[in-house]
């Protein structure tokens, strides 16, 4: 096993693993928390596809030992320092990755062996979930990058374990040099008449990344939350283009696929599907019904945008790069979780599973201090979801216990 170290735009790498994750959890009806630090670099060196891989199997795993509560994930710069090569000087950050979760815990006379080939632990319903060699390959893979993936957990009911490694990761200075030609294709518009596109994908939170990318460039942009809403969608607005999830609740893409495709009025509507799935069979399924082309989640803006320009074949209007340049500086929200005294009426309320108060106390909360803002960010999206119980155990490990 060997690493292949590559320069690239760190947040977004990160980024991409959460809402891989973020689907996961969701599937499980657990929350899932991302914590970055706001000291994160924008631009890294190192083997992308290792470290990905390590880190979607210590989350991944922690998702599917945790049946109630949620995962927590922290990314962290712990120290820095400066190595001269040659007449140049490299910045060489630490940076710790940890993933909490409430889940079954592990039994002492386990943590030992959950890192040998082919060992697993928990039920076998959940053994049965995987081969017994992801830990192994991944604490390899971080061995090689010169450090170790450390564990603390106790056996019980959500109990929890937590898993971290700190890893040295030089700083790509030139990344933003290199990628001058990326920003200075920064698409703000395109030429010609307005462009209507349909999104139909049952997470309000899917719809949203996507509109927020279109509307801004001048898309005009419409919504539906399922198949079937999104065929009278279609035949209402009539569409340019069509952007579908695959599964869905009432009816699924394909489904819809299929249907718009024996109307004569949009036989011809360019129809995108996008799906998380991994398995290239999902992909033919979706041509074969239909679909024009496929776009893999988490979505990626360049991606998107080039998917667009060929089926609709829009000619991009860019930002020069002097405008560009003042609006790069990376925002990473830290959140800051309030003090335990400002979080027991919020837990009771949860408690009660009472929404209104909830509500009102986050708002609260909000008024406290700037720096709560993003903490109840993430409450109130769990509350627009009915989350409660989520909300319960996400602030029960933050309060402390009589």
């Amino acid at each position: 096993m060997e690493l292949y170290p590559q320069d690239f735009h760190f947040l977004t790498f990160l980024q991409g693993v959460v809402e891989i994750c973020c689907i996961r959890a969701e599937q499980k009806g657990i929350f899932f928390l991302y914590q970055p630090s706001t000291q994160l670099l924008s631009g890294i060196c190192a083997d992308e596809k290792r470290l990905r891989q390590v880190l979607i199997n210590l989350l991944v795993n922690a998702i599917k030992f945790t049946d109630s509560g949620g995962v927590t994930f922290k990314v962290d710069v712990i120290s820095q320092k400066t190595l001269k090569k040659g007449f140049t000087q490299i910045k060489i950050y630490k940076v710790r990755f940890q993933i909490e979760d409430t889940g079954v815990g592990i039994a002492p006379q386990k943590l030992d062996k959950i890192f040998l080939p082919f060992e697993q632990v928990g039920n076998i319903e959940k053994q049965a979930e995987g081969t017994g060699l992801g830990l192994a390959i991944s604490q390899r893979i971080i061995a090689i990058m010169g450090s170790t993936i450390e564990v603390q957990s106790q056996k019980g009911k959500e109990s929890g374990s937590t898993f971290w490694f700190e890893v040295e990761l030089p700083e790509a200075e030139e990344w933003m040099q290199t990628h001058s030609i990326a920003f200075q294709n920064k698409v703000i518009g395109f030429k010609g008449e307005k462009i209507k596109i349909l999104i139909v994908d049952a997470r309000w939170e899917n719809r949203s990344i996507v509109i927020n990318l279109l509307e801004p460039i001048g898309f005009e942009v419409f919504e539906a939350s399922n198949g079937e809403e999104g065929l009278e969608k279609a035949t209402e607005i009539q569409p340019d283009l069509i952007i579908t999830d695959l599964t869905m609740p009432v009816m699924d893409g394909l489904t819809m696929t299929k249907h718009l495709r024996q109307l004569v009025e949009l036989q011809n509507l360019v129809i995108i599907a996008s799906s998380a799935s991994v398995f290239g069979i999902d992909r033919q399924k979706a041509l074969d019904i239909g679909c024009n082309d496929f776009l893999p989640k988490p979505i990626q803006a360049d991606e998107l945008l080039r998917q667009l320009k060929t089926q609709l074949q829009l000619t991009w209007i860019y930002q020069n790069e002097s405008e560009l340049t003042r609006k790069l500086a990376p925002v990473v929200t830290e959140i800051v979780i309030p003090h335990a005294s400002e979080l027991m009426t919020l837990y009771e309320a949860a408690q009660r599973c009472d929404i209104g108060d909830i509500q009102a106390e986050i708002h609260r909360i909000k008024q406290l201090d700037p720096k709560y803002i993003p903490f109840a960010e993430q409450i109130l999206i769990l509350t627009d979801e009915f989350e409660i119980e989520a909300i319960a155990h996400l602030l029960q490990a933050h309060i402390p216990t009589s």
